[in-house]
């Protein structure tokens, strides 16, 4: 799998993990907690140039900045067994904590009309410099297709 954005922390728990990779011919969010991981898959690359240009763009200055994605995944669909994953991931400034940039992940778990909070990572101060250049690069190695003449 090639990881194309990546932020990755230690603390006393243990190892923390935001990634965009690419899996097979699919782009995917990976989150991991020292207790457990998952990953959902992005619609289409134009989401992941999104994510990539919104890191570009996160200001150096503070001011109100979020972006925020939706992610889903449905295993077992039209079983008895269906169970739906979805996903927040949030890029932005923090308005209560001095602007401070953060990356987020929240997911939630949907079972047979039942709902469970998921997985929560938290990247505070990200290295932001690292993540506009890994940015930069999948923006110049994965431009967008060209739009489509009439």
């Amino acid at each position: 799998m090639d990881s194309i954005l990546s932020c990755h922390w230690h603390d006393q728990d243990g190892t923390w993990e935001l990634t965009v990779r690419r899996n097979g011919p699919a782009w995917e969010l990976f989150a991991a907690a020292p207790f457990g991981s998952e990953s959902l898959p992005f619609a289409d690359p134009d989401e992941v140039r999104r994510l990539a240009q919104t890191l570009l763009d996160l200001p150096a200055e503070p001011e109100p900045y979020e972006f925020e994605w939706t992610l889903s995944r449905t295993d077992f669909a039209d079983t008895e067994r269906e169970r739906t994953l979805f996903a927040t991931f949030a890029v932005g400034l923090d308005p209560d904590d001095d602007h401070r940039p953060y990356l987020a992940y929240q997911s939630s778990h949907h079972l047979r009309g039942f709902a469970a909070l998921g997985l929560e990572v938290i990247c505070e101060d990200p290295p932001v410099d690292h993540l506009r250049a890994q940015a930069h690069a999948f923006l110049t190695n994965c431009p967008a297709p060209p739009p489509l003449q009439p």
